[in-house]
């Protein structure tokens, strides 16, 4: 909780800034091409991200100082979005190597990846449960946009749609205790608003009203250490 990674356009494209919110002091990962979808390995000073200075989108893990630690993709299209699982063992990110947008897993000590989403021809967005059991995503289906839910140690199945019928819905993210999702809905026609349900999909209700725009939501870890 000490250090922010995001995306800025300040220097005119997509570049990685990795913030110490304490010291206001910034590294910033700005290799040729897009540098973009940071995501910190849990309990360690490692991100991953996507960058593109080879010619594809690939994913690299990356130290916070944005030294390069390893290439962890290698195939050819556009390799974005990753999410480490809870114990850090693992990696969710999406892949459009099989022809369109999906959603695959890498194993990072076995180095074997594994597709879990085909239901669908445009999946992305993972986000894993904090338990590591499951696997919130995002789903297009006939022009719609919706939250799709994938359960990860009963072997490949049908995921569970979670949204339906309201709006384009978007950007999963979970509660720490794993009871409730987070997400964004243009379900009242205004643009992209916070709402909140159940891990069943039950119970959807807007978080907040407020003007313009809310996006991109992100459930704070638990709290530890009395911090």
């Amino acid at each position: 909780s000490r250090w922010l990674a995001y995306v800025s356009y300040a220097g005119g494209k997509p570049d990685i800034y990795i913030r110490h919110l304490a010291r206001d002091r910034v590294t910033v990962i700005d290799r040729d091409g897009m540098n973009i979808t940071p995501a910190w390995m849990p309990g360690k000073e490692t991100l991953a991200a996507a960058l593109s200075f080879s010619g594809n989108q690939e994913i690299y893990l990356l130290t916070r100082q944005g030294e390069m630690i390893k290439k962890v993709t290698s195939s050819w299209g556009i390799n974005v979005s990753p999410q480490f699982s809870p114990d850090g063992g693992k990696l969710a990110f999406v892949s459009n190597r099989s022809g369109s947008p999906q959603v695959y897993i890498k194993d990072l000590e076995t180095g074997e990846v594994n597709r879990v989403t085909f239901q669908g021809s445009y999946n992305t967005s993972p986000a894993w449960s904090p338990d590591g059991k499951k696997l919130a995503y995002v789903g297009i289906e006939k022009n719609r946009i919706d939250i799709y839910l994938i359960q990860l140690d009963r072997g490949p199945g049908m995921p569970v749609q979670l949204t339906r019928g309201q709006g384009d819905n978007e950007d999963p993210s979970w509660s720490p205790d794993g009871n409730l999702i987070v997400f964004t809905s243009t379900r009242e026609g205004q643009g992209p608003a916070l709402f909140m349900m159940t891990a069943a999909g039950t119970d959807q209700r807007r978080l907040m009203k407020m003007p313009g725009r809310q996006t991109q939501p992100r459930w704070s870890g638990p709290v530890t250490n009395g911090e």
